[in-house]
């Protein structure tokens, strides 16, 4: 029993790591999967984390404003979506550090 009890916490820890590692890829998944409509050309505004500030990016997910053109939770998985929103938290024109990238 407690060798399933170790094997059950490592798999845990395991699975929590890889979480934890997603959620650091929001640029990543910002660039490629957002991107694919906000670049230069693309059918949405060219856009960047500086473009708002926290708070703003906080009530664009919050009250779900993208759904007026597409509904995003159709093309990217939740866990995706919250990584892309705390990477534009984190990097909004008002945080430490403002990041301003047109998606390309």
């Amino acid at each position: 029993m407690r060798r399933y009890m170790g094997i059950l916490a490592a798999f845990l820890l395991c699975t929590g790591s890889i979480s934890i590692a997603r959620a650091d890829d929001g640029k990543n998944i910002f660039m490629t999967k957002c991107g694919s409509c906000h670049r230069a050309g693309g059918e949405a505004s060219v856009c960047s984390p500086s473009k708002y500030a926290g708070v703003q990016w906080q009530r664009f997910f919050e009250k779900d404003r993208h759904t007026a053109k597409k509904n995003i939770k159709d093309l990217i998985s939740p866990a995706d979506l919250n990584a892309v929103q705390d990477y534009l938290v984190k990097h909004a024109a008002d945080s430490e550090q403002p990041e301003s990238l047109g998606v390309k």
